[in-house]
């Protein structure tokens, strides 16, 4: 992810494409933004029926309804057959010699390694909103979550799921035909954040200043209290006392 390429001449440049991302970037740039009508009408018509079969088809029991049929007519033909033949059924003879059916490690590597590469490419988009990278994406993501926070409490998961196809597939279109004009806006909502979160600042440096000049006089206070000399040089300690010469008893003199 050191080199640094375009990842398609449509998309938006960003400060560090990988170019196995490029690709990726690239499709659901086009995908969004409708480049090419039939496959993003294809693919939000597709969405949308398959949030709608999940919501009114029993998918998990229409599956085992035509396992349990499948495999009861596959006894009974196998059944008939061992009846009928007196040895292997028609559908144990179908396969006949031939292998059985396997998926090659040729066909499963290449999906893998597609996978994980897009699974690493969503991450890294994850978090190039959450640090701020792309700054009206980032916005849009937390204007998002914050309504999808107080929808859910109203509405199901399943409509919120269709609300969110229909706005992923319908506001890139909008924010490019109106861009010069949102990022006005954006820019301008920006600078007053800026001007706010420094006035915000010079106020809690005054009333830290005025709260610490406070705690100060308090501490003071309670050392004077408590006898505390404050901003007094220190008293030299006491030498040896000094002892003054005794007088001394000369010889005295007869008169």
């Amino acid at each position: 992810m050191s080199e640094s390429v375009p990842a398609s001449s449509s998309a938006p440049s960003s400060p560090a494409v990988s170019p196995q991302f490029a690709k990726y970037k690239a499709c659901f740039y086009d995908l969004l933004t409708w480049k090419n009508l039939y496959i993003s009408g294809g693919s939000f018509a597709g969405a949308l029926t398959t949030l709608y079969l999940f919501k009114y088809v029993n998918v998990i029991k229409l599956f085992f309804n035509f396992a349990y049929l499948a495999l009861g007519t596959a006894i009974a033909v196998e059944f008939a057959g061992r009846t009928v033949k007196g040895g292997p059924g028609f559908v144990s003879s179908f396969r006949g010699s031939g292998s059985y059916f396997v998926i090659s490690k040729d066909v499963v590597d290449p999906i893998f390694s597609e996978f994980t590469v897009l699974v690493n490419f969503l991450l890294v988009e994850f978090q190039q909103i959450v640090f701020v990278e792309n700054f009206p994406l980032t916005v849009f993501a937390f204007v998002v979550s914050y309504f999808t926070y107080i929808l859910v409490h109203y509405v199901s998961l399943w409509s919120l799921a269709v609300f969110g196809v229909i706005v992923a597939f319908s506001a890139p279109p909008v924010y490019l035909k109106f861009q010069k004009e949102i990022d006005a806006h954006v820019a301008a909502a920006n600078k007053i954040i800026d001007e706010k979160t420094g006035e915000l600042k010079v106020k809690a440096n005054e009333h830290f200043g005025i709260a610490a000049g406070v705690a100060k006089g308090y501490v003071h206070q309670a050392l004077d209290k408590v006898g505390y000399k404050r901003n007094l040089p220190p008293v030299p300690a006491p030498g040896p006392a000094a002892t003054e010469p005794s007088p001394t008893n000369g010889p005295v003199t007869a008169e």
